[in-house]
């Protein structure tokens, strides 16, 4: 009986091992310094990048990026409608230190009506960091 639990025990250990993520330092995500939220910036917006109107209310947003330049937020968002919507990439734009504007990578998240989500969205990858997040309402 021993001699099956022992290869049985062995192939477990191997299975969560195999499972485990491992991250090098440099895909690891801080958290970017806040920038003021009285800054005002006024770059050339030759593609009249614009989030789209919608009942979205941005509540709070932490910028984070890693050495390789992946940019993450972390916002909180309301739907102040009282029906169901959905926010899509369409809905947020993120400004970066360069003046580009960009629509998150992927982004589909059903709001109940009145509801407020905390989620975490990819920005994709850039040499500036992000500045601000904003939605349109």
């Amino acid at each position: 009986m021993i001699k099956y639990i022992l290869p049985l025990i062995i192939l477990m250990a191997l299975q969560t091992n195999s499972y485990a993520e491992v991250y090098t330092s440099d895909e690891i995500l801080t958290i970017d310094e806040p920038t003021p939220k009285i800054i005002h910036l006024e770059f050339p917006d030759e593609n009249k990048i614009k989030p789209k109107i919608s009942e979205f209310q941005l509540t709070s947003s932490i910028l984070m990026s890693s050495r390789t330049g992946k940019r993450w937020a972390t916002v909180t968002i309301k739907n102040n409608s009282s029906h169901q919507r959905i926010l899509d990439n369409e809905h947020i734009v993120a400004i970066f230190a360069n003046g580009e504007k960009r629509h998150p990578t992927q982004l589909k998240h059903p709001f109940s009506g009145n509801e407020e989500i905390t989620i975490v969205i990819n920005f994709g990858e850039s040499r500036f960091p992000i500045l601000r997040v904003s939605v349109r309402n």
